[in-house]
This record gives structure tokens, sequence and C-alpha cells, in this order.
């Protein structure tokens, strides 16, 4: 499956016709699914250009995308956008349109944000760039791996369908 991802946590400043705003996030987000993309990976803003976590920026970005191009719209969870882990569980928590969201494996409460994915019932796509963040994510307990609580819910099994492999930039994801 071919994900286009629009825009990362790039500015203007990269490339001027980097797509920020809604309207332009769902133009290129059209022209990358009639080019074959499946599934669109982007970094919502406010209207200051500012990556944001919150849910009425997040929901009304992603349904506006999806409306427009018709195919599962993910986000980011990087902890660059909001370095406290308990408002970033806080804000992921609140989401509701999201098909899927990214969590870097190698990220401080990287386990918690994909708990809190699961628990909103959006699906979750690993960030790993290296070695050793395969290793932490083959020992997370949806993955085999073992938990304190054996009884608890998987963090990601719910919404694990697919899997992609892009190795330019070494991501890969699990996708719903």
């Amino acid at each position: 499956m071919l994900q286009a991802a629009l825009n990362g946590d790039l500015t203007k400043g990269a490339h001027p016709a980097l797509p920020l705003s809604v309207d332009e996030l769902a133009r290129d987000a059209v022209a990358c699914v009639a080019a074959g993309a499946r599934a669109i990976h982007l970094h919502p803003r406010d209207g200051e250009g500012r990556e944001r976590l919150d849910a009425d920026v997040v929901d009304e970005v992603v349904v506006r995308v999806r409306e427009a191009c018709g195919v599962p719209v993910g986000v980011s969870t990087g902890a660059w956008i909001e370095p406290n882990l308990e408002r970033r569980l806080e804000l992921v928590g609140g989401w509701r349109e999201p098909d899927y969201a990214s969590v870097n494996v190698s990220e401080r409460g990287a386990p918690a944000v994909a708990e809190a994915l699961a628990e909103a019932g959006i699906g979750v796509e690993a960030g790993v760039w290296t070695v050793e963040d395969a290793e932490r994510l083959a020992a997370w307990p949806h993955h085999g791996g073992s938990s304190a609580s054996s009884s608890s819910r998987s963090a990601c099994a719910p919404v694990t369908r697919s899997r992609s492999w892009t190795p330019s930039t070494a991501h890969w994801t699990e996708m719903g």
C-alpha cells in the first residue's frame, strides 16, 4: 500500500508549495490519491501554521481531507509537537476522527500514546527508525512481549490490519 506523507514537521521555508492549511492539504491529498496513494499521513496545523494535537484542529483537518480524497487519513503524535507526555495523552485521548496515528517508538511514553489511541478507537502506525526501535516494538505486549498485567487489553491488537514498509525512511507502519 502506498501512503503519501504530505507535510511532516516542515514549514513553508523548506518549500513554498508545502501544504499546511486544510485547503492545501485536501488539494494535495486528492492529487496523491489520483496518483495511487491509498492512505494519507499529515501533520495538522492551526491557523498560524503551527503543528497541533488539539482535538478541534486534528479532527477538522482529518474530516476535511478524508472527505476530499476518500482514503484513510493518519496524523502524527510527535513529542516535539507537545513535549509534555501527560498533556499529549490528554490531547490524543480527545481525538475522534483520525483513522490512524503515528507513534514514534523511540519517544518517551510511546506505549502509553499507543494505548490512548487504541482506547479512542484510532489505529496505530508504529514509527521504527532503528534496530533498537524494532526491538522496543517487539517487546510491547501487542507484539508478543511480556506485560506486567497479562489480563490487560493489548494496546494495538484491535486496530492492526496491514503492514507497509518505506525503505527510504525506514518507517515501518501498521495501519488500520
